[in-house]
């Protein structure tokens, strides 16, 4: 009964925010500020590519001069990465999801993936109860230990760009308990509560949490 009030809450703030056009007016300003982050970048800056994927922003990131890590745990999706932005000496691949801490856990995939697997690794999940997931489609990944990442890096973080399909909620929660995420100059963050319904309540109390902050400085509404 809580998860339902909860995804019901969820669906009508969405909906109130599209009819007031808040939705658009903070997406477009979202995508403003992470154009304009992202031309601040240049040689020295270190930026963490959570979620990378095939690799469009990684490559993105690294076009500034920038040094880059990026994280992808989708064995398909990697190859992809690698094939983009493998040989770029200012690119570190990690072929792993970065979570709350170090485990073994399942990746979940589309019911549709073999359709289009290239397209359909964007949705790769940890969560099994992800829209559209298949539980039969689902491979062993390394998650690392990100909080402890962060803390090990000899140098800050101009951008933490996090798309992990789920995950960034109890990564959220770990990294708001860890003095490493001062590092973190700016963050961008594409939350996944619609379709990771169990996430509804916790997804908004972090960003209730996490308002205001100036370091980092983290956005939600991307993307």
């Amino acid at each position: 009964m809580v998860q339902m009030m909860e995804t019901l809450k969820t669906e009508l703030l969405y909906l109130w925010s599209k009819l007031t056009g808040a939705k658009n007016r903070n997406r477009k300003a979202a995508f403003a500020d992470f154009d304009a982050a992202v031309a601040r970048l240049g040689p020295g800056d270190l930026v963490i590519d959570l979620g990378a994927n095939a690799g469009v922003f990684t490559q993105r990131f690294a076009d500034t001069g920038a040094d880059v890590i990026a994280f992808e745990p989708d064995p398909h999706a990697f190859a992809l990465l690698t094939a983009r932005v493998g040989a770029r000496p200012n690119v570190r691949l990690i072929p792993a999801a970065a979570g709350a801490r170090a485990d073994m856990l399942k990746l979940y995939r589309r019911t549709d993936f073999d359709a289009s697997p290239d397209a359909r690794t964007t949705s790769s999940s940890l969560f099994a109860d992800k829209h559209k997931m298949d539980e039969g489609k689902a491979v062993q990944v390394e998650v690392m230990d990100f909080p402890a990442f962060l803390a090990d890096l000899n140098r800050d973080v101009a951008l933490l760009k996090i798309d992990i399909e789920g995950a960034e909620v109890p990564l959220m929660e770990a990294l708001l308990t860890s003095p490493a995420l001062s590092r973190v100059n700016r963050m961008f963050i594409e939350s996944h509560e619609r379709v990771v319904r169990s996430l509804a309540g916790r997804t908004r109390a972090l960003k209730a949490r996490t308002r205001g902050m100036t370091r980092p400085v983290i956005n939600w509404d991307w993307h």
